[in-house]
């Protein structure tokens, strides 16, 4: 399989290693050098079978998961009108897209595929909060103890600032549930002073249509109000069916102790799970001609 690598001490903004390992204990020797700050493992051969910890049903979007086309396409559809006024404002520019793993990768891979004349190097850092990094680490937050992935947040941002330059504009993409987390890293950024460094945008898909994120939609748009937020670009969708289900979006950790290092969600045959192909294959391969 494919494994990207990042390091605090970066020499680009997207990844600064890409190898090709062929089981779990070399995937195990490159995320466990203390230099590694986090890593994607992708698929494909040779592939093999992962140790996963966390593997049951237990979130209500993943028991008695049944596809829902009619869903899908409110999603396919949000994604292209996000990606319709990202061509108006952007076009010709230069972006570094912001897209944390795992609520922006889906949101990103359909837009994306709508994006026109917009120069795109997407950076994936891997943000989940019930993941920490491992005793011993050298990534560790205020209070001495190992790091989580909200705290990598900030880990990850400092690490990509020595490229900011090369853009015209940070594009953080994520999802809206309630909308607190995305308020929550922009409120890092800020404090970074990223803003002053790049203009900033913040674009999101929202849940049952942004009902449950009105409040810290508001908020996220005084930042935009107070010029400390360039755009703020959100669209509704009827469900986001991809939080929280594992099987669906395809990607996962091995454990929530190991460090913020994703790996794909494999069946016993070695590919990905029945609805996450379903889901696929009504939302990719779309195009607006």
């Amino acid at each position: 399989m494919e494994l990207w690598l990042k390091y605090y001490a970066a020499n680009k903004p997207d990844f600064d290693k890409k190898l090709s390992v062929a089981s779990v204990e070399e995937w195990q020797s490159f995320t466990i050098e203390s230099a590694v700050l986090s890593s994607v493992l992708w698929p494909g051969e040779p592939c093999f079978h992962l140790p996963y910890r966390h593997m049951k049903r237990n979130h209500p979007h993943e028991r008695d998961y049944v596809n829902n086309t009619e869903r899908n396409l409110s999603y396919l559809q949000g994604c292209r009108k996000l990606a319709e006024s990202l061509n108006k404002l952007l076009s010709g520019a230069r972006c570094l897209v912001y897209a944390p793993l795992r609520g922006a990768y889906p949101i990103w891979k359909v837009t994306a595929q709508f994006i026109k004349d917009i120069e795109c190097s997407v950076c994936y850092p891997v943000t989940s909060s019930f993941i920490f990094f491992p005793e011993g680490s050298v990534y560790i937050n205020k209070k001495g103890r190992p790091a989580s992935g909200r705290y990598n947040h900030i880990l990850e941002l400092t690490r990509i600032r020595p490229f900011l330059d090369q853009f015209d504009y940070l594009l953080y993409v994520d999802e809206i549930v309630s909308g607190s987390m995305m308020k929550g890293h922009l409120q890092d950024m800020f404090r970074l002073g990223i803003h002053h460094q790049i203009p900033v945008i913040a674009m999101g898909l929202a849940d049952s249509f942004g009902l449950r994120s009105t409040t810290n939609r508001h908020a996220i748009e005084k930042f935009r109000q107070k010029g400390i937020l360039r755009y703020f670009l959100w669209e509704g969708c009827q469900s986001l069916i991809t939080e929280d289900q594992k099987f669906l979006l395809g990607i996962h950790y091995i454990d929530y102790h190991s460090g913020p290092h994703v790996v794909p969600v494999l069946n016993a045959e070695l590919s990905y799970f029945k609805e996450k192909m379903e889901f696929d294959n009504d939302l990719y391969g779309h195009h607006l001609d």
